[in-house]
């Protein structure tokens, strides 16, 4: 560019880049200027990117809802209001009978599935092998990024049932029962003293741990007359257990529990002669002979 024959307007352009480069024009003649720094300006495409940088994406945890309960409200009727069935309704709600008042909360599950609280030691994979379903598909409806659970955390199982749960537990070679306790035999399955006894004794000491033998649904959880404090879960295809005199229990009904998973501690509480666990097993309401069952 000729700088004589510049005219007002570019000369003013030239003047401001020279102060900003921090070049004065001596009055003594006109000197000639730095090149101007070489500033590089990124295309659309990545000022897009730079303004909207990648995130991993989000898991979309399903909302669990309480719900109050309002005069003439039926457990069928808030069931089907919610789009899920009566199962899913009180198996989220343990201890809820159909004689619901007003006031009374309840837990609404998002779509047709179970709750299930972890046990220690569970893992994310054995809780979804459990119930027939993905890995995946626990940790997108609960809203994890990571495989890590926690005891005592509760996740929704979405799609989970008790035929699915007995199913797998089945695959897993669990069809038979295991030992629901350690201990001596102190009482077998028998008529004695004019009457059935209708489990087995297994005498140890008070907080002997006390595990669920099979996979299944706590249908009892508290006192229970001559059986003292009792758990009865149910097993599915017709099987039910009891765990009687116990010291305490860890369980709920409606809560779902794997084989091998403590439900409670061995006490000697009810009617009881000294400490052990009265184990039952009954099939399509009939009491059978644990022994028969037991590996």
């Amino acid at each position: 560019m000729n700088l004589l024959k510049m005219n007002a307007k570019q000369w003013a352009y030239v003047g401001g880049v020279a102060l900003l480069a921090g070049v004065w024009a001596a009055p003594s003649g006109v000197q000639s200027l730095p090149e101007a720094p070489v500033v590089t300006v990124p295309s659309r495409v990545e000022q897009q990117a730079i303004q909207a940088p990648v995130t991993a994406p989000e898991t979309s945890k399903q909302v669990i809802q309480q719900y109050t309960v309002v005069a003439g409200d039926t457990l069928s009727g808030i069931a089907e209001h919610h789009g899920i069935d009566l199962e899913t309704l009180t198996a989220a709600n343990p201890g809820t009978s159909d004689l619901i008042h007003p006031g009374d909360q309840l837990v609404i599950l998002p779509n047709k599935g179970v709750m299930h609280q972890v046990d220690t030691g569970d893992t994310l994979w054995d809780i979804a092998h459990t119930y027939g379903v993905q890995v995946e598909t626990i940790k997108s409806a609960n809203g994890k990024s990571s495989d890590d659970v926690a005891a005592g955390e509760k996740l929704f199982i979405p799609g989970a049932r008790w035929a699915r749960a007995d199913t797998a537990v089945a695959r897993a070679s669990y069809s038979r029962f295991i030992w629901p306790t350690r201990g001596e035999i102190s009482s077998p399955f028998g008529w004695r003293w004019g009457r059935l006894h209708a489990g087995v004794d297994i005498a140890n000491d008070i907080g002997t741990y006390v595990m669920s033998a099979r996979a299944g649904r706590v249908i009892w959880a508290g006192w229970r007359g001559g059986y003292g404090y009792a758990v009865m879960i149910d097993h599915g295809s017709g099987y039910v257990s009891l765990y009687g005199h116990l010291d305490d229990y860890f369980v709920e009904r409606g809560q779902y529990v794997r084989a091998g998973q403590r439900i409670a501690s061995m006490g000697n509480t009810g009617n009881s002669t000294g400490p052990h666990l009265h184990f039952e097993v009954q099939k399509d309401g009939q009491p059978v002979d644990p022994m028969g069952l037991l590996p």
